[in-house]
Parts: structure tokens; sequence; C-alpha cells
């Protein structure tokens, strides 16, 4: 016997008929192969209960259409669709691997020092990465689309949105008994979302190996201004990129009034960040002194009349060195000193520097919550130049034996050393600000709150080298807040100058006949205006003796005209019927 008829007899002895129907039933690979389980796929393409099922479903679908050809065919019809759907998508995403995932795995692996182990997942509704690779669309394609979308689509798609339109009543309905079976709901993660996962089976990637694998992931997967975050903790490392998630493109108003009412009177609302999340800064326990520094048109003016709103609305004070009026919005109002020429600018920061010094010195036998009087915010506009003026007048107004330096700039230092305890806070603004625009490095170094936008590497390196450079937003009113070398992405509210008056100083409820915001003499009056006025039933010194001890429900003062207290004319009504009420 040959060897050929032995292996011919072994090959029947090994492939019997019931043994390859037995396989056929089953699922198995026909040739008998070990190695390829029934619920897993292992090293074929299908798993053995898939194999079992299109083997069966084949001939019993072949057997069905002869018996009854009229019902098969419309299921025949819908599978083939749901078939040529699943290969589109799997064509689909064969394309994708094959010109993201695996170009990146095969520049990966020698970048770790592995060739085994690194598995690469990229979120395919990451950025624009599926439309890159669609192909134009030829006339005739884009014609039968353009009918498709007007003729066809439409109906198809009338009973399912009207089906999603009634399920979303439903719910709207149930909503208050919904609500409450939040409790029992398991939490689930914000941050899930479209994104780019990196394992590998090493326990430790080094510095350098972990900046070569961010810059292969950014050159080879084309999605910009992804947040990059790396795991180590265990046996294997994990790394994952995710969408920068950004602020809302417009703040207004109605969020300022909402978030206003909630701060203490050392904190301040700026507006909303990433996730729209309420920012905040606290002019105690972040930093007394802001910064702020940006490009031509970038919001300098807009972030301080913010401010400034906030502190005139909390009976504040507010002093501004302006030269070109960038604050028009604030001119008349209770409690704003405008200074526009240097000599004014001048005789204010020597004025305030006195101020708070006296605060200070009253501080030292004062107990510790003592609090030295309103706040008073300086506004600094265009440092670089305003410091040039200041030094000119100097040195044309300076006698002789006066000191050489501009009294104003070392008031303005001295206001940067002196500023916390006192409650005088200043706002430097500056298209740059250098260590000489603001008075030297040292004085500079107090400003522990920083603002930038529309920044370049050198002013972000200058002002923030402890912080990452995040890269410059175009929307305007998109600023990074610095505090502690962390940055925070911010859409800063913005108002026009009706709202920022009407914030800064609203109309009492009771004096209808107002026509004009802020007016000193109608909506907030002095004690002697009030008086005159007939506002207040008694005499000028009765009512101050009234104001010291209490006596019914005193007004609080809404700001300043020169050294008198204004006080709302609604507050006066009220005080002046409490008042009757005790007398009597």
């Amino acid at each position: 016997m040959t060897e050929l008829e032995r292996a011919l007899r072994k090959l029947q002895r090994k492939h019997t008929v019931s043994r390859v129907a037995y396989r056929y039933l089953s699922g198995r690979p026909l040739s008998g192969k070990p190695g390829y389980p029934y619920r897993h796929r292992g090293p074929g393409r299908l798993a053995g209960w898939q194999r079992q099922v299109i083997r069966l479903s084949v001939p019993a679908t072949a057997a069905l259409a002869v018996a009854q050809p009229e019902q098969v065919g419309s299921l025949v019809g819908s599978a083939a669709l749901v078939v040529s759907y699943r290969l589109r998508r799997r064509f689909t995403m064969r394309r994708f691997n094959r010109e993201y995932v695996t170009p990146t795995l095969a520049a990966l692996a020698p970048a770790m020092g592995l060739q085994t182990g690194v598995s690469l997942h990229v979120d395919p509704s990451l950025g624009n990465l599926t439309p890159r690779l669609a192909k134009p669309l030829s006339p005739a394609e884009t014609a039968v689309r353009t009918w498709y979308g007007e003729k066809v689509e439409p109906v198809i798609r009338w009973l399912p949105e009207r089906a999603q339109r009634a399920a979303w009543s439903v719910q709207r309905k149930a909503e208050p008994v919904t609500s409450k079976l939040a409790v029992f709901r398991r939490p689930v993660d914000g941050d899930q979302g479209p994104r780019i996962e990196l394992t590998a089976d090493t326990p430790y990637l080094t510095k350098e190996q972990r900046q070569l694998v961010s810059s292969i992931i950014g050159s080879k997967i084309p999605v910009a201004d992804l947040v990059e975050s790396w795991h180590q903790v265990g046996p294997r490392v994990r790394a994952v990129w995710t969408v920068r998630k950004r602020p809302p493109a417009r703040v207004g108003v109605d969020q300022v009034a909402e978030h206003l009412p909630r701060l203490a009177e050392w904190e301040f609302y700026i507006g909303q960040g990433a996730g729209d999340r309420p920012v905040t800064l606290s002019l105690r326990d972040d930093s007394p002194h802001l910064a702020v520094s940006a490009g031509s048109g970038a919001g300098k003016s807009v972030l301080a009349e913010l401010i400034a709103v906030q502190v005139l609305a909390r009976g504040g004070r507010v002093v501004i060195l302006d030269r070109k009026g960038s604050h028009r919005w604030a001119v008349g109002l209770p409690g704003v000193d405008y200074c526009t020429k240097p000599a004014q600018m001048h005789d204010a920061l020597v004025r305030l520097a006195a101020l708070a010094d006296e605060r200070n010195t009253l501080a030292l036998h004062a107990p510790e919550d003592w609090d030295p009087g309103a706040r008073v915010l300086v506004i600094c506009e265009e440092l670089n130049a305003t410091i040039g003026q200041l030094v000119n007048f100097w040195a044309e107004a300076r006698g002789k034996g006066d000191p050489k330096r501009s009294p104003a700039v070392s008031a303005l230092a001295d206001l940067l050393f002196m500023g916390r305890s006192a409650k005088v806070n200043v706002l430097a603004i500056a298209q740059m600000l250098t260590a000489r625009a603001i008075g030297g490095p040292e004085a500079r170094e107090n400003f522990g709150i920083r603002c930038l936008a529309r920044y370049t590497a050198n002013n972000w390196k200058m002002l923030v080298p402890e912080a990452a450079m995040p890269r410059a937003s175009r929307t305007l009113g998109r600023w990074q807040i610095v505090i502690g070398g962390q940055a925070t992405e911010t859409q800063v509210a913005y108002l026009t100058a009706a709202e920022a008056r009407e914030l800064a100083c609203p109309r009492s409820l009771g004096t209808s006949e107002v026509s004009g915001l802020s007016s000193p003499a109608r909506d907030f009056l002095t004690l002697r205006q009030a008086a005159e006025a007939g506002v207040i039933p008694w005499k000028l010194d009765a009512a101050k003796k009234r104001l010291q001890r209490g006596v019914g429900e005193v007004p609080a003062p809404r700001g300043k005209d020169g050294n008198a207290d204004l006080y709302a004319r609604q507050d006066l009504a009220r005080w002046a019927g409490t008042g009757e009420r005790i007398s009597q």
C-alpha cells in the first residue's frame, strides 16, 4: 500500500459523514481543528454559536422560501438591509482603523519600548475624524440624496417624530414624580464622552516617553485642544485624551443678577467656566489686587466694569484713573471718582494711600473682625501710559526740595503692599504688564489674581510662568483667570452701560417719578437733602443723633457724595416710618 492510499484512508476515518454533519450542526470548524470555543470568537472570525446560527438559518430560510415565497421575500429584504448596514459600518470602521489606529500603534510601540501589549481606542465621534475620510460626492449622488431628503425622509420620519414628541410630553408631565427617584440613580461620570484611550502592559513610563507619546498622538490623530491625563498606578499604564470642555459663548446680566446676592462682600462673580460653572474671585482669600493684561479690544474695560459694579452695589467706592474715557457708564454715579487728568490721578492716588495708611493704623488696635469701612476699588487703566504721564506730570510740577520720584507712583506701590486689611484694592490694566509699568518687579508680585486674554507666549511667560499656557481663544470675552498657578478658562459676563448703571445704583421702588438713574438728588439723598426735601420728618441734627443711636430701621449708606453718605429714598422713608411709630 502506497503512502497516498494510507493518507486517504486516514482522512476517511477522520472525516466521516457523521462527524462532518455533527461539526456542521454544532458550529465547530469542519476541519475538526481544536481551539475554537463555542461562546467566544477565539482565533476565528466568528464564535461557535454564530457559525451555528448561520449554518442552520441558511437551509431553513431556503426551505421556507420554497414553501412560502411571498412571506419570505419581505423577511429576506429586511435581513439584507440590516446586513448591508452592518457591512457598511464595518467597512467604515476598518478604514477608520487603517487610517488612524494602526499607524499610530505602529509609531507608539517603539516609543514605549514595547512590541506587544499596547492597545489604542479612538472614538470615531471625536472631532471630525470620520468626515475627513469621506470622499466627495458626485453630482448624481448629490441629486439622489437631495431628492431622498426632500421626498422620502419626511414621510419615513413622520411617525417616529410624533412618537418622540408624545414621549417628551409624557416625560414633562411625569417630571414632578420621576424627579423624586433621582436619589436612587447610579452616579454617572460627567467626563465620559468622546476620547482617545491608550493602554500599555508596562508599569511605568518616564516623562520623556509620555511626552513622546503625546506628540505622536497629536500628530497622527488630527484633533486639536485635547486634555491629557495619565494613570500609572498598578501593573499597566493608561492614558486618556478627552475634548476640553468650553465655557458658554455668552454670559449676561441675568447670570450676574442671579449670583450676586449669594456672594460675600469680598467675593466677586466673574462669569461662567467649563461645564457652565460660576467663577468667583475672593479679594480676601485669593488676593487683594488684580492684574489684567490683554491685547486691544479683548474686553479689559468690561472685566473692570463688572467688578466695579459689584463694589458699588454693596455700598463701596470706585476710583477710576482713565485718560481715554473707557468707563463712560460710571460718569455721574454716586461713589465714583473719575480721574481723567494727570493732576487728578496724582491727587487721588496720594489721598488713597493716606486713607489706606490711616485704616491700617486703626486696625492695629481693633479686634480681628474689625471692619475699616466701605471697600475702595482703584481701577488703573492703561498703566503702560498712565505711569509715564504721572512721572511727566511730577517732573513739571515738582518744586525745590520735593522728592525726585513721583509721589503718585510711590502711593500706588504703597497701596499694593497694604491693601488687604485696609480694603483698598487695585485693579491694574495694561496691554503688557511689565515690571516698569507697575513700579518694579516686587510691586507686581502683589497681584495674586492675574487675568489674561489674547495673550502671546512672551506675555504668558512673563506673568504666569508657573502655569501651563493653553491656546488663546478667539471668542470675545474669553479669559484665563490664573490663581496660584492654576488657569481657569472663563467667559466673562458682559453688561451694557444701562445694565451696569442699574446694577451699580438701582432705583428705589417707591420713586416711580424718577426717570434718570443714580441721581443723588432724587433716588439717593444725603441726610441734609432728605431733611430739606421732607423725606424724613426731623431736622439734620436730630437725624444724625437717631442715626448714631440706631433708632428704628437705620438705613445703610449706598455711596458717597463728597464726604457725605448717600441713602436710598426708599430706605429713608422706611426709617422715617419706624421712627414715628417708636416716638408714639
